[in-house]
C-alpha cells in the first residue's frame, strides 16, 4: 500500500512539475511574443485534470479531503466509528458507480484527437476513469482500516492525528 501511495505521490509531483512547465512557457510567451504556444493551455488543463484524477483516492485515504472534523470530535467514539464506516462505504460505492459512465467516457476519446497536442482525447479521458478507480479503491482500503481498528483507539480526525 505504501508503494502505491508513493507511486501516486511521484506521478503527481511529475504531472504538478509538466502542469508549471506549461503555465510558465505560457506566461513567458504571451509576455514576450505575440502568440503563445497553443500546447500550452491544453497541456496545463490535462495535467490538471491528473492531478486530480491521481490525487483525489490518495486524499480520501490520508484524510486530506474536507472533513467535517468539529462535528466528529464533539461525538461518543462509537458514533464516530459508525459515521467514518459509512462515510467510507459511501465514498467507495460512489466510485464504484462512477467506473462504468467513466468507462463510456475513456472509450469516446478514441474518436477525438485533442486539437492543439494531437493525442487522442482517450488518454486524457482516462483520468476519469483513474478517478473512479481509485477513489472506489481507497474508499475500500479506508473503511478496512477503520473496521480493523482496534475499539477504543479508532482513526482520529484529520486535524487530530498529526498527519
Amino acid at each position: 500500500m505504501k508503494k502505491l501511495e508513493k507511486l501516486i505521490n511521484w506521478a503527481i509531483f511529475i504531472v504538478f512539475a509538466v502542469m508549471i512547465a506549461a503555465v510558465v512557457i505560457q506566461v513567458f510567451a504571451r509576455t514576450f511574443f505575440e502568440q503563445p504556444p497553443l500546447w500550452t493551455e491544453e497541456a496545463s488543463r490535462f495535467a490538471l485534470l491528473y492531478i486530480v484524477g491521481l490525487g483525489v483516492g490518495a486524499a480520501v485515504l490520508t484524510g486530506d479531503l474536507v472533513n467535517v472534523d468539529l462535528a466528529l470530535t464533539v461525538m461518543s467514539k462509537s458514533l464516530r466509528r459508525f459515521c467514518e464506516l459509512t462515510s467510507a462505504a459511501l465514498v467507495s460505492i460512489f466510485g464504484v458507480f462512477l467506473i462504468p459512465g467513466a468507462w463510456e467516457f475513456t472509450v469516446s476519446g478514441t474518436m477525438q484527437t485533442s486539437p492543439a497536442i494531437q493525442t487522442p482525447m482517450q488518454y486524457i479521458f482516462a483520468f476519469m476513469l483513474l478517478f473512479s478507480i481509485l477513489l472506489s479503491f481507497f474508499g475500500l482500503v479506508k473503511f478496512i482500516r477503520i473496521w480493523n481498528s482496534v475499539p477504543g483507539n479508532e482513526l482520529m480526525p484529520h486535524a487530530q492525528s498529526g498527519v
